[in-house]
């Protein structure tokens, strides 16, 4: 019988999860880094595969999505060049199924419904980024690993 538990890979297995932080400040995503590091390495589902990589800005985020796709992205809304908002809306044109957390100095409605309105997963504000990012993206990480498992072949004659 073939089984798929997210918490347990396959024997001699283990799957990489990928986070792309979408950060243009240098300290703010290797803060972001050390927290997930910090936080998704504690726990047995994520421990020693976890693959996190940093873009500086959307363009590039787009390109990399585009040939390697990510879990999770984490996108800032206050990007050189395309914003985090409109980055969000064309990763949903290209990657409807990758999950996006909006990662935000400014903590306003307006952000908050905008991200909503391009298609982001979720909002967090930088200001709450220690009590928050990690619950978030451990919650979209286990979202993808288990509809992983509902696409895998299943025997029907247990």
């Amino acid at each position: 019988m073939t089984t798929c538990n997210p918490d347990e890979p396959p024997t001699g297995h283990r799957r990489e999860f990928r986070i792309l932080i979408v950060e243009d400040h240098a300290p703010t995503s290797k803060t972001v880094i050390e927290l997930l590091l910090s936080t998704l390495g504690r726990d047995p589902a994520f421990d020693g595969s976890l693959g996190i990589s940093v873009v500086r800005d959307a363009e590039t985020a787009l390109e990399r999505i585009a040939l390697d796709p990510p879990d999770v992205v984490v996108m800032d809304i206050g990007l050189p060049g395309m914003n985090g908002i409109e980055a969000t809306r064309r990763i949903r044109h290209v990657a409807p199924a990758i999950p996006v957390v909006i990662h935000s100095r400014s903590d306003t409605d307006v952000y908050r419904t905008r991200a909503t309105e391009a298609g982001a997963n979720g909002f967090i504000s930088k200001q709450r980024t220690a009590e928050e990012l990690g619950p978030m993206v451990r919650g979209l990480l286990g979202h993808r690993a288990l509809h992983e498992c509902d696409t895998q072949p299943r025997d029907l004659r247990t």
